[in-house]
């Protein structure tokens, strides 16, 4: 994948509209380049805003079904730029919009909103209900001692095992510890290219204990840690009710250490490595965020 086609396919990758080969292809160029990488975090960045600022506005029937028409109008124009010569479709309905509508500002507004109509008409009334406030999102701010405690784990427990020979398998000891966690190394290993797991074990760094897989990738190590969410794990001290992705990947940096981490209803995922806030944001999206997926069928399914 070249910077053109991952600027054709952000869009649907933020949509999650793509197929999983896909989906690890624009992940392998984000790793790889850092301009495609601020470029990822840009569009996080404004899809947020425009989310933000549109949730505060309530439109009228009759402005939704203008805008409805609107979209399915462009959608038709910029399908039909998106054609190749043989018939078949060389871009989304997204990028042939983009090429259409590209030569003024007014246009590309128009471009923004209808892009944002359509992403909320396609989730419908679920979405808006699972929409967090600017107080919600403060509540699940995680805690300085799960910060901590997960720095530690990755700095004092992953260096013991950089040299560690042969891909690792998993021990008993994480199925007695979290039975939805017994098979997180099939369900990481989607996203793991170019990544080998060298050992899982189940580690404790104060009262906090984590299920621990350990990755090398090149000559540095990666942590994917997952713990139970609990007050502690929270600032706020307490632990509200919490069952989806929408919240979106939490990111910092402590003591040199990048962390990326996923919220399920019960459980924290982590990543953990020496990279840079941007490099490791990219594994937490490969690593932690099918992990917590996996999590949350746990969750609705077995009350795990």
């Amino acid at each position: 994948m070249d910077c053109q086609n991952f600027k054709e396919l952000l869009d649907s990758y933020l949509c999650g509209e793509l197929a999983v080969e896909t989906n690890h292809a624009v992940l392998c160029h984000a790793e790889r380049c850092s301009a495609c990488r601020g470029e990822m975090a840009a569009r996080r960045r404004l899809r947020a805003s425009l989310r933000r600022v549109c949730s505060k506005e309530k439109m009228s029937d009759r402005a939704m079904e203008s805008l409805r028409a609107r979209i399915r109008s462009e959608a038709e124009v910029g399908a039909g730029a998106a054609r190749t010569g043989d018939g078949k479709w060389r871009r989304g309905w997204f990028a042939g919009i983009f090429k259409a509508w590209l030569l003024t500002p007014a246009a590309m507004a128009l471009l923004l909103g209808a892009a944002l109509g359509l992403y909320h008409l396609r989730r419908g009334e679920s979405d808006d209900a699972r929409r967090l406030t600017p107080e919600q999102i403060k509540a699940l701010e995680l805690s300085g001692s799960l910060m901590a405690d997960s720095a530690s784990s990755h700095r004092n427990c992953a260096a013991h095992y950089v040299n560690a020979a042969g891909p690792a398998e998993m021990p008993d000891s994480l199925r007695e510890y979290d039975p939805a966690c017994a098979k997180l190394d099939k369900v990481a290993a989607e996203g793991a290219g170019g990544m080998s797991l060298r050992a899982a074990h189940v580690c404790k760094f104060g009262d906090r204990k984590f299920a621990h897989l350990i990755y090398t990738r090149g000559g540095g190590l990666v942590s994917l840690l997952v713990t139970v969410r609990d007050c502690q794990a929270l600032k706020s001290g307490a632990a509200p009710p919490f069952s989806d992705l929408s919240l979106g990947p939490q990111r910092f940096t402590l003591d040199h250490i990048a962390l990326g981490a996923y919220q399920t209803l019960k459980r924290i995922v982590l990543v953990a490595s020496d990279l840079s806030e941007d490099e490791n944001a990219v594994l937490a999206e490969r690593l932690a965020r099918p992990v917590a997926e996996h999590l949350q069928k746990a969750e609705a399914g077995a009350g795990l």
